[in-house]
């Protein structure tokens, strides 16, 4: 019998619910929360009411935003975003969007707790691999506009263009204290983005189910999570305006983020940070096109997540995902969101071979040309 070990994180509410954003004043009291600042990207900023939504609802406790963090979590932006927020003396981050931005905050609050000032400092922070306490860590809240769970995981990404690098941190402390699934937020996101960020929540559950640090507990977060997602989003995509199944996607990340967490996670998430590193990937297209192929290939080794998957659909397990996806409208291979050519995409086949993820897999590659077998399926 295999030896496990499951470490739960620090204390994490959840306010779930249509109008659990209107509560938030209260858990700021709670939270002894006097300058808040926030932090988002540019299209919600511009393309919805929620900045303003939230200054307002802030309101003198609003101690400045930042409105520039893009996708994979640029790190010059991640800087200047740092900065802003020591100069206006923030006590708690507010991440409102997507995965990019609340991986953003996570490594805010950790840049401010280890008085960070340049990128070689991050830089230096990543390499040490710190996982023990953060004293002076800044309160975190999270807004979650899509479903990619970065709100439940103990882990940040940051991209590093100077060195075509994600990287990033791991670190329990860096979990957020207060997580707000309020299915209004992500009325505002567009369809495709919003199914294509769940898709990213299946990928958690999936590889979960197949880690190596897999208990009866993820297990069993991610089976739930799996049979949430694989009902509402069908709905989230009949109808985008359906609270309820925006609701069922919110809690399913939930469960998936926290399963993966634990569990850890294998080949489709390591070569989905290669596709947004060297690529430009979207986070939940990686997903879409990473997955499927990533299962299909594992093959008798994720008989796990299949046996799950054939009884929620009837379906084999890849084959499952896959027509989850085809039904969504989303894209399926790196032809159809990139114009990278199959030469480049072969060049990762040794990038691939040094992914912590590989030995995380169900199923272990062992030679180079077997990654490259396994891209060229992607493309």
């Amino acid at each position: 019998m295999t030896i496990t070990a499951f470490t739960t994180t620090k204390s994490l509410t959840v306010l779930r619910g249509a109008g659990a954003l209107a509560r938030l004043d209260a858990r700021l009291d709670r939270l002894g929360v006097t300058r808040a600042f926030v932090l988002t990207g540019t299209s919600v900023a511009t393309r919805t009411p929620l900045l303003d939504d939230l200054t307002a609802a802030l309101g003198p406790r609003h101690a400045g935003s930042f409105a520039g963090i893009g996708a994979h979590t640029p790190m010059p932006a991640l800087i200047e975003a740092v900065a802003q927020a020591r100069a206006d003396r923030a006590d708690a981050i507010l991440s409102l969007g997507g995965g990019s931005v609340i991986d953003a905050g996570k490594i805010a609050c950790a840049c401010l707790a280890w008085d960070v000032r340049t990128r070689d400092d991050l830089r230096a922070r990543i390499v040490a691999r710190d996982r023990g306490p953060i004293p002076g860590l800044p309160v975190h809240l999270c807004l979650p506009t899509t479903a990619s769970a970065a709100e439940f995981t103990t882990g940040a990404g940051v991209h590093d263009a100077e060195r075509q690098q994600k990287t990033g941190l791991n670190n329990p402390a860096l979990v957020p204290d207060l997580v707000v699934l309020d299915p209004a937020l992500a009325q505002h996101t567009p369809p495709g983005l919003w199914l294509s960020s769940a898709i990213r929540s299946v990928d958690h559950a999936v590889e979960a189910l197949g880690g190596d640090a897999a208990t009866p507990y993820t297990d069993a977060l991610a089976e739930k999570a799996l049979a949430l997602l694989f009902d509402a989003l069908p709905r989230c995509h009949a109808d985008p305006e359906d609270l309820d199944a925006i609701a069922d996607v919110q809690s399913a990340t939930w469960l998936a983020g926290t399963a993966c967490t634990g569990a850890h996670t294998g080949l489709s998430h390591g070569i989905g940070y290669l596709f947004g590193a060297h690529f430009g990937v979207a986070h939940g297209h990686c997903s879409c096109i990473t997955l499927p192929h990533v299962m299909d290939w594992n093959g008798a080794a994720g008989n796990k997540a299949d046996r799950v998957l054939r009884h929620l659909t009837g379906r084999a397990g890849a084959e499952a995902v896959d027509a989850l996806i085809r039904g969504l409208g989303l894209p399926r291979r790196l032809s159809e969101v990139s114009d990278r050519t199959p030469e480049e995409l072969a060049a990762l086949a040794p990038l691939v071979m040094e992914l912590r993820h590989v030995s995380q897999n169900p199923r272990r590659l062992e030679t180079e040309a077997e990654a490259g077998d396994l891209l060229a399926r992607m493309y």
